[in-house]
């Protein structure tokens, strides 16, 4: 109770305990704008080559070829 008051400054003691419902006050406890910014390492994670076959990254001497497929989002 004290944590969603606290996110909720606007909201007074009386109100949560006897105007709103458990299943509205449930409901306005879940963040559902919260925004999350990747970090550069997650953007490249992102952007990284996919491998279908492993064996086309070696090469005839046995010897690592990077062969760029890029991932299709759509």
């Amino acid at each position: 109770m004290v944590d969603f008051l606290k996110a909720f400054p606007f909201m007074a003691l009386d109100d949560y305990k006897w105007k709103y419902s458990i299943p509205f006050i449930r409901l306005m406890g879940m963040d559902n704008t919260h925004v999350h910014y990747l970090t550069e390492k997650e953007a490249a994670r992102r952007n990284a080559i996919k491998v279908s076959d492993p064996t086309r990254l070696i090469n005839d001497l046995g010897l690592p070829v990077f062969v760029e497929e890029q991932i299709n989002d759509n």
